[in-house]
């Protein structure tokens, strides 16, 4: 019997997706599964020509009738076999299949597409491909859904699957695929942007190879249809313009259009046509669009960070995945377009988001085609056909950013300086004239107010002021010849001859770039091209779109306040202002490496000889920064694979001795062996080098138990704190490996008692991704004293984290109460600092209901009460309901004490607390309690309750403890 078979006493739910007992089952589902069994029980038994009869009756009975045999077959037709349900199904069908499709559209355009069981995969791809040999009106639609479960940055075999079998569909069936313009021009659009990811070596051989034949065919043979896509393909296609199969219709593109096309003038046509919103949306998977839609639409300012750090440890997470970013960015900037109630609203806006986005970037080529995805439409656009809300959030990100991330908004300006002339020369006044109209045009239409606030900020370098005269020259003030304008400072007196360093520099405002454009993804296209960049002209973001090597990571905080930092990279230089290098050959020239022998150059080769390298390193004279340079350039090389620290961990716990370690752990290992100046101080410039040495050297001096050598290296780095300096590591730590992150966390604050707790960066890190079982961890070990989270800063800790989101906020009072439950002085403060910094308990109440539980496990005190009376007095009807919560939770457990602390403030507040808690509580509750010699007779007179507050003698007593008691002294005689 199988598992649908009708005659099962209890049919199993629906067997289309791979679902968990708690999953909830779609209505849709349930529907098909529940006419399946329907159809099954009417042509039970049945032989076939009467079983087809019965079918045809119950069809022509009603449309309701015919919908459910229709559900009936095609459910059987993807959990059963193929033929003959798709038999039945074809003579039943009385519409040409269009409610077959509907309900299959259900499935290919699922968000949980993932999870369909593989069975089902094969049987609607070969459902799909019938209709299609049908020719069914309709089936388009569900040819694009399935293209758009095609994941861009997946490298997994279910997904190579799926683009290897809807490309073998599409070239079994290119008839019917090039009488549907749509699908011919989102299929060479997909394919082309696909073989970006193929290239890996999880990929099958030669699927690389097949994606890209056909896209280059598509677009050869039907470029009428392609070209709909508008500028977008030209960006695709730049992106693979490197592999070869795309190569030589890149250069058709650029130099010989009329061989692709007799009507194609040139590439200038297609970046002026903006592409449609469909094609944008087809790279970014349903379940992508719905998580991006939710946090759009429903997520408000306060509570996105979360959703966020969700979504990209979801989709983004691994390095593959990074081809992402850009899709993504312009599905949000082309796609998504806010309605007037949304930007109304305290919904997070489209440019806070992006900007959040890009800091989960990894890489300069990912940064850089983020970027050029931001901008793309600012470089060719025409209000006639263009969108403002397409431009808007660059605009506001360079807007939003300057006073407080100025480096961000001077990066941008720079970047839209470089592309202006860089992306398409003969294009280069066409693209300046379109970068001016946009901003022109967000002025007008109230985007921003003006330019003026970005010119004139004073962090903002002269060389981006210089930038921005040319790019909007009617929106600043000129040169100070022409202009007048106010001077401008960078912090110091100007070199005289900065203008000429800064044409030098500055491609593209001096002499146009040869074609094609610019570095895209793992491809360059004719870079080496480019003129030289003076990059001591240039902002620190801004380097790492022109250094070959790596950005180095920032200083460690040196702020003891535990303020927030962004993560700007420095570049780092040696005294003689020489940038980082990385060329093998360069780097061995060195005078000062010639007592290592042949130890570096081996080491170049396979990696070795790290430990004997060190030891030399450490007795000897050798340049510090040559030898940091000679080890990075193996560490961070492309082809190395940075270890799985968290996976070793565990493996090294279960006493796995065969564990592969990377070259950095072994420079780490050799670095703890010689612990001294020498040995921190080449750790210190691989940190500079933006290799991962901070959190890894964390963790090695933890579990050697030598806290004092991460102190040592902190020290040596800068002259921030060790405090900052963990919260940076730790944030790394918790971003990378979070289950590693909750285990080290109590061996971390136990090393470091007096520079952890407290620190509100920690804190934010440990509630961001932490679950229930983590928080009992926590809790149980905060509770028998062996963790200390919060220290004396609880307050101040409690006070930043109050915008959090409700999650948070719920696990960050769990653990505060685990703390300071029982302690009246934490507690006090605690209150203090919430209750008079305003808080609402109608906004916050994961806070308010925090705060209560906390206060009912100390004594009423008049400080205290003092708090609550001040507090009450404060407009709100949820406020007095908070108050009377927490007098009433210490009328039951402490009648003196709170009798004793209301004594000491003034009869009018003291009367106003009575009052108000007499009119919410007395008359509601408290006839039910089991204190009736204080409240029996509160419901008849408030004078009763009243009493209950008169000050006494014995009430105002300070308890002193009792006196010393010493056993007498016996005094011998000398």
């Amino acid at each position: 019997m199988s598992e649908l078979d009708p005659l099962s006493p209890t049919p199993k739910p629906p067997q289309l997706f791979a679902s968990d007992p708690i999953d909830v089952i779609d209505a849709w589902q349930q529907e098909l599964c529940d006419n399946y069994h329907l159809v099954a029980a009417l042509i039970s038994g049945k032989p076939p020509t009467e079983a087809h009869d019965v079918l045809q009756q119950r069809a022509s009975e009603s449309m309701k009738s015919h919908g459910e045999l229709i559900n009936g077959l095609l459910y059987g037709l993807l959990t059963e076999s193929s033929e003959p349900f798709f038999r039945q199904l074809s003579l039943v069908a009385r519409d040409g299949y269009a409610h077959a499709i509907n309900r299959l559209l259900l499935v290919a355009g699922s968000p949980k597409f993932v999870g369909v069981r593989q069975k089902v995969r094969v049987q609607l791809l070969w459902t799909v491909a019938a209709l299609v040999r049908a020719n069914a009106a309709g089936v388009d639609a569900l040819v694009l859904a399935l293209v758009r479960q095609m994941r861009g940055g997946d490298v997994t075999m279910a997904n190579f699957w799926l683009v290897s079998q809807m490309l073998g569909l599409l070239e079994a069936n290119y008839a019917w695929l090039v009488g549907h313009s749509t699908v011919v021009a989102m299929c060479a659009y997909a394919f082309a942007r696909l073989a970006l990811d193929m290239g890996t070596r999880a990929a099958p051989a030669g699927l690389r190879d097949r994606c890209s034949e056909f896209a280059v065919r598509l677009i050869r043979e039907r470029f009428a249809d392609c070209a709909v896509v508008g500028r977008d393909l030209v960006r695709v296609l730049q992106a693979v313009a490197k592999i070869p199969v795309f190569r030589d219709l890149w250069s058709d593109l650029l130099y010989r259009p009329q061989v692709i096309s007799p009507v194609f003038a040139g590439v200038e046509m297609l970046l002026r046509v903006p592409t449609p919103r469909v094609f944008l949306a087809n790279r970014i998977t349903a379940a992508m669009e719905s998580r991006l839609l939710f946090m759009l639409e429903q997520v408000p300012v306060g509570g996105y960070s979360r959703n966020l750090t969700w979504f990209v440890h979801r989709f983004l997470s691994t390095p593959e995945s990074d081809t992402l970013y850009p899709d993504i960015i312009r599905y949000v900037c082309g796609v998504f377009h806010p309605s007037n109630s949304v930007l109304a609203s305290n919904i997070v806006p489209r440019y806070v988001f992006l900007g959040s986005l890009l800091l989960y970037v990894r890489s300069q080529v990912t940064a850089a085609n983020a970027k050029l995805a931001l901008f793309y439409d600012w470089m060719f656009y025409d209000p006639m056909v263009d969108n403002i809300m397409n431009v808007e959030p660059g605009v506001l990100i360079m807007a939003r950013s300057v006073d407080r991330y100025p480096f961000l908004t001077a990066s941008f300006i720079e970047y839209l300086a470089f592309v202006a002339d860089a992306f398409f020369p003969p294009m280069a006044p066409d693209v300046r004239q379109s970068i001016s109209l946009v901003m022109r045009q967000a002025v007008e239409k109230g985007v921003i107010h003006s330019l003026l606030p970005i010119y004139e900020q004073p962090k903002l370098g002269k060389a981006t002021r210089r930038y921005m005269q040319t790019l909007f020259p009617m929106l600043v003030p000129q040169r100070e010849s022409e202009a007048g304008g106010r001077a401008e400072t960078n912090g110091g007196p100007e070199s005289e001859s900065e203008e000429d360093e800064l044409a030098a520099g500055n491609p593209g405002l001096s002499e146009p770039l040869p074609p094609p454009p610019v570095v895209v993804d793992d491809l360059p296209v004719a870079v080496d091209d480019l003129p030289a960049v003076d990059l001591d002209s240039l902002d620190p973001v801004s380097r790492m779109f022109h250094e070959e090597s790596p950005p180095p990571v920032v200083e460690y905080d040196s702020d003891d306040d535990d303020e927030e930092v962004a993560d700007e990279p420095l570049l780092v230089e040696d005294d003689s202002g020489e940038a980082w290098s990385y060329s093998s050959e360069s780097l061995l020239e060195d005078p000062s490496l010639w007592v290592f022998g042949s130890m570096l150059s081996d080491y170049v080769e396979n990696g070795s000889s790290v430990s004997e390298i060190i030891s030399v390193f450490a007795q000897s004279e050798a340049s510090t920064l040559a030898v940091a340079r000679i080890l990075a350039s193996v560490a961070l090389a492309e082809d190395v694979e940075l270890e799985d620290v968290e996976t070793n961990a565990e493996l090294q716990r279960m006493g796995e001795s065969d564990i592969e370690h990377d070259v950095l752990h072994a420079i780490l290992l050799a670095a703890f062996a010689n612990e001294g100046p020498r040995a921190l101080d080449l750790l210190v410039q691989l940190t500079r080098a933006r290799v991962d040495v901070g959190f890894r050297w964390l963790l090695l001096c933890i579990e050697r138990s030598t806290p004092p050598f991460y102190a040592r290296y902190v020290e040596r780095f800068s002259s921030g704190s060790v405090a900052g300096a963990l919260a940076r590591d730790l944030g790394v730590l918790q971003e990378r490996f979070t289950a590693l992150f909750y285990e080290v966390l109590p061996l971390v604050y136990a090393a470091f008692p007096n520079d952890l707790p407290g620190s509100s960066r920690v804190v934010r890190s440990v509630v961001a991704l932490i679950d229930q079982s983590q928080v009992y961890r926590l809790n149980s070990l905060i509770s028998r004293g062996l963790l200390r989270l919060f220290g004396q800063r609880a307050a101040r800790v409690v006070s930043d984290m109050m915008e959090c989101d409700a999650f948070e906020q719920v696990c960050l009072w769990q653990l505060l109460a685990a703390e300071i439950s029982g302690d009246s002085r934490m507690v006090g403060r605690v209150c203090r600092s919430v209750l008079l910094g305003g808080l609402d308990p109608q906004e916050n109440s994961e806070a308010a209901n925090g705060l209560l539980a906390v206060l009912r496990t100390v004594r009423p005190c008049a400080r205290l009460v003092s708090v609550l009376s001040t507090y009450f007095q404060g407009a709100g009807e949820q406020r007095a309901d908070l108050c009377g919560s927490v007098l009433t939770a210490w009328i039951q457990s402490d009648r003196d004490a709170l009798k004793a602390a209301l004594a000491v403030l003034g009869s009018e507040e003291r009367a106003a607390l009575v009052g108000m808690w007499t009119e919410r509580f007395a008359s509601r509750r408290f006839a039910e309690l089991s204190i009736a010699e204080m409240l029996a007779d509160c419901e008849k007179s408030p004078e009763v309750f009243a009493d209950l507050f008169t000050p006494t003698l014995e009430s105002l007593a300070v308890d002193e403890p009792p006196p010393l008691e010493l056993p007498p002294v016996e005094v011998k005689p000398k």
